[in-house]
């Protein structure tokens, strides 16, 4: 799944499991790298959005290789096992859409 934007509570939701500090720590490094930004949330003042910048979004091809090769080597979550069977389905088709709905503007 590929989502344009995400809450911090929609990370602490995530099968990772993160702990909310690590959490919060790899978000901050994330948008001081420049592969994330914070957005006002539109319904609560209390809630961010987090939302990656074209930066963030031109990794999408490095990150299908690696869980290509993640699938190949590991045993990988139920998620990542659908997303890697829609990868190996088109991959050209795969990225063409991600990166067409990662780039939109919400």
């Amino acid at each position: 799944m590929i989502s344009r934007q995400c809450t911090y509570g929609d990370f602490l939701k995530s099968e990772e499991k993160i702990a909310t500090n690590i959490l919060a720590s790899r978000l901050q490094m994330l948008e001081e790298s420049g592969l994330i930004t914070k957005l006002d949330h539109p319904e609560s003042k209390a809630k961010v959005l987090y939302k990656l910048t074209q930066k963030g979004i031109d990794l999408l091809p490095v990150m299908t290789e690696i869980n290509l090769w993640a699938e190949k080597y590991f045993t990988i979550s139920d998620t990542q096992q659908a997303i890697v069977a829609e990868i190996k389905k088109d991959k050209a088709l795969f990225l063409k859409r991600g990166l067409q709905l990662l780039s939109e503007t919400s």
